[in-house]
């Protein structure tokens, strides 16, 4: 199971929202870089890294940010968060990024997610998709697409997606554990999809039931930031 450390940015700072709420926000850091470089000194260089500007507003914002991040010496990370155009896309690549995330685009306009999975390659743009009350939402977590989590599996797997990064929303942030059954059931009824957890996970036992259900990888934030899940014990886990 891939162990993948999450930094999010906002106002150029590294924070960890609660439930998605811009209003509920906690500060770990002004330099989200030397918070990247805390996760690959302790052996995880790939990293989830969100600017939370860019997911709200509609357009990257945080491009100093990301590149600081890049240029940490080891550092393999998937971004999102903005991400519009296919420019966007082709300056990420360009910068180092491993992978780059859609998430309102491939909700709002699948087609255009599809081009750029055909493109670029479906290694190299993934899907993020969002989960509040059995909806994917978009734009920072905002508006609600209407659109069911296994209508919006079917038609971005159609147009090559392989990937998804998938956070309950309702649980981002809390700590209070994982949405099994729900993982559960994606992978049941996609096998052929590679998931990757986000939300709730707040302890080894919520990673070990989600590697159960099949899970590739999990997205792990507050807990390691509030030292519920120590970066030692997860070695054993990261593959």
């Amino acid at each position: 199971m891939l162990i993948i450390p999450a930094v999010d940015i906002l106002d150029g700072t590294c924070v960890r929202l609660l439930e998605g709420d811009f209003e509920r926000k906690t500060v770990y850091s002004e330099q989200p870089a030397s918070v990247a470089g805390t996760f690959v000194d302790a052996g995880f260089p790939f990293l989830h890294v969100v600017d939370l500007d860019g997911a709200k507003q509609g357009r990257i914002v945080n491009w100093k940010s990301i590149e600081t991040i890049l240029r940490v010496p080891g550092v393999n990370a998937e971004v999102g968060g903005g991400v519009r155009t296919s420019e966007d896309i082709r300056c990420l690549l360009d910068l180092g990024v491993r992978r780059v995330v859609v998430g309102s685009v491939a909700a709002k306009s699948p087609e255009l997610a599809g081009y750029w999975i055909e493109q670029f390659g479906a290694d190299r743009v993934v899907v993020g998709m969002d989960v509040k009350h059995e909806s994917v939402v978009v734009s920072g977590w905002l508006e609600d697409s209407h659109r069911a989590p296994v209508d919006f599996l079917l038609d971005l797997m159609k147009r090559g997606a392989r990937t998804f990064i998938c956070t309950d929303i309702a649980r981002d942030g809390t700590m209070k554990g994982t949405n099994v059954d729900f993982f559960s059931a994606l992978k049941h009824a996609f096998p052929a999809a590679d998931f990757i957890a986000s939300g709730g996970i707040a302890s080894i036992a919520d990673i070990q039931s989600l590697a159960s259900a099949g899970v590739s990888g999990v997205v792990i934030g507050k807990a390691l930031y509030e030292g519920l899940i120590q970066l030692d014990d997860l070695k054993s886990m990261d593959a």
